[in-house]
């Protein structure tokens, strides 16, 4: 059973690590283990000590890359984890497993371990990056192999064994296994990382450990330590920074740690077999024939991928089984409508409920140079951009009429499309800044509107499918929040933020990007 479990859960790994959205996940990984221990003259940080920042060694750099590792994979890496068992269900793979004696518990915790080897697998990467910076930056020369792994080991693998076990779960709740699951899970990851920095839950970063420690570092360095405060997040610090001397967590220090590391995985195991109460190991799985399918596909055959060729036109509806022919008059305008019609349809109660909600709170007055409920209202509509540039769960206009085969065409479509519920939402704050004198704060509005757009397109072109723009988003979301310049995509944070024309040329390179791609699909079917 056990060579069984692992045979499962490294098929399952090999596979997915050649997805794109791995690649992308991991480049972040490292370039974030850069931001955390820069080695020139970088002012991002990851840990912040108040007015100073430590020394290269061992424990220091392992520290803050782990703790940056947590907080970047604990988001973005759920988001490529979740959704195998969706994977299995659609491409037939769990029809085959149902028919072998392998259980419910079996599989789910072969998931578990797959997800497990895809966070293992960037925190190596990472901890590599950890120790040639320190090499590189050269403040010590002396490797501590174990100072530097013990915060991977103790704080950094046992969250992810939880994040992991949550993306088994949230694969076997069917109101979770979508678009919703990751808003439901950004929410969840606000308030423990919030929370873990706080003090106010439980200590998932075990931030309480590492502070004491460097508080104690402080003080023997005959600094005062008292007033001393700890932060986990990226932010630019601009100020001329001391320096504090800390060799990292020892054996000692750690064996506090390794109780609650025990337990947290010992939690996330459960959390991924709970879901093996309802998960029915895929018997009769498998995608229901459309009405019109041939026998073939009711009796069981593959069902033919949709696409143009499958749909033709006949009198005020489509028929399925013709092939469509290629229409090329076919106009932009006509082919947005049939995008918004895809796009906006199917969406539940809630889903209009905070539609409204979110434009009508936009109505508020502004607050100096931005606007206090863009940034929220900008959550509302990110199930719709999260479908963009892929066809999932209803396709895209190709798949209705044929009416736009030309790429170009279809592909300004589809970002008309995922622009015009930005513009919904954005469109009254700008008119209230714009009256209110703040011309910038308007534009930056605007641009923001055409960025998110681009981005989800260009995601959901590269990766063919949602996770990685349900991962990224979120991300520089928040950055926005904690006015990282950098990120600050809407210009909430006023002059640090990027010139509204910067933004909208960022949003013409991703549009441009993704309309490439799609173009060069074209040319190779």
């Amino acid at each position: 059973m056990t060579t069984g479990l692992w045979a499962l859960a490294l098929a399952d790994f090999r596979e997915r690590r050649r997805r794109p959205g791995y690649l992308v996940v991991l480049l972040g990984t490292l370039a974030l283990g850069l931001l955390a221990a820069p080695v020139g003259d970088s002012r991002w940080e990851v840990f912040q000590v108040t007015d100073l920042h430590g020394r290269y060694t061992s424990g220091y750099v392992g520290t803050v890359t782990a703790l940056g590792g947590a907080v970047w994979l604990s988001l973005a890496g759920f988001g490529i984890a979740r959704g195998a068992i969706g994977r299995d269900e659609q491409s037939g793979v769990g029809r085959l497993l149902a028919a072998t004696p392998l259980t419910r518990v079996a599989y789910l915790a072969g998931k578990f371990g797959s997800n497990l080897l895809l966070f293992g697998s960037m925190l190596l990467a990472l901890a590599g990056t950890a120790l040639a910076v320190q090499l590189v930056k050269g403040d010590s020369g002396h490797v501590d192999v174990l100072r530097l792994l013990l915060p991977y080991v103790l704080i950094t693998l046992p969250l992810l064994a939880a994040v992991a076990g949550c993306a088994v779960l949230f694969d076997t709740l069917p109101g979770l296994r979508g678009g919703l699951g990751a808003a439901v899970w950004f929410a969840v990851w606000l308030v423990a990382v919030l929370g873990a920095q706080a003090g106010g839950g439980p200590d998932l970063l075990g931030m309480r450990r590492i502070t004491a420690s460097i508080r104690e570092s402080i003080a023997a360095g005959g600094r005062p330590a008292d007033g001393v405060e700890f932060g986990v997040g990226l932010t630019a610090d601009n100020r001329v920074l001391g320096t504090f001397d800390w060799p990292g967590l020892g054996p000692g220090e750690a064996g506090a740690q390794v109780l609650g590391a025990v337990l947290l995985t010992a939690v996330a195991v459960g959390l991924a077999l709970l879901g093996a109460l309802w998960f029915r190991r895929f018997d009769g799985a498998g995608p229901r024939p459309a009405a019109g399918a041939s026998e073939a596909v009711r009796s069981g055959g593959p069902a033919p991928e949709a696409g143009p060729a499958a749909f033709a036109l006949a009198p005020g509806r489509l028929a399925p089984g013709r092939p469509a022919p290629a229409r090329h008059g076919g106009t932009v305008a006509a082919a947005l409508l049939g995008e918004l019609r895809i796009l906006v349809p199917g969406r539940r109660l809630w889903w209009a409920g905070a539609a409204a909600l979110a434009v009508l709170a936009a109505g508020v007055a502004p607050d100096g140079p931005s606007h206090p409920v863009l940034p929220f209202a900008m959550l509302w509509p990110v199930l719709v951009w999260s479908r963009l540039g892929h066809r999932a769960g209803g396709g895209s206009t190709a798949e209705l009429l044929g009416a736009c085969p030309a790429p170009v065409r279809r592909g300004l479509a589809v970002l008309l499309a995922g622009v015009v519920p930005a513009l919904a939402v954005v469109a009254v704050p700008a008119v209230l800044l714009l009256t209110a004198g703040q011309a910038r704060a308007a534009a930056g509005a605007l641009a923001g509107a055409l960025l998110v757009p681009a981005l989800a397109l260009l995601c959901g072109a590269v990766t063919r499918g949602p996770r990685l723009f349900q991962s990224l988003y979120p991300m520089l979301w928040y950055g926005m929040i904690n006015h990282v310049g950098g990120l600050d995509f809407l210009g909430v944070s006023g002059e640090r933020a990027p010139a509204p024309a910067a933004v909208a040329a960022v949003a013409a390179a991703l549009a441009l990007g993704a309309l490439a791609l799609d173009a060069a699909r074209h040319a190779a079917r």
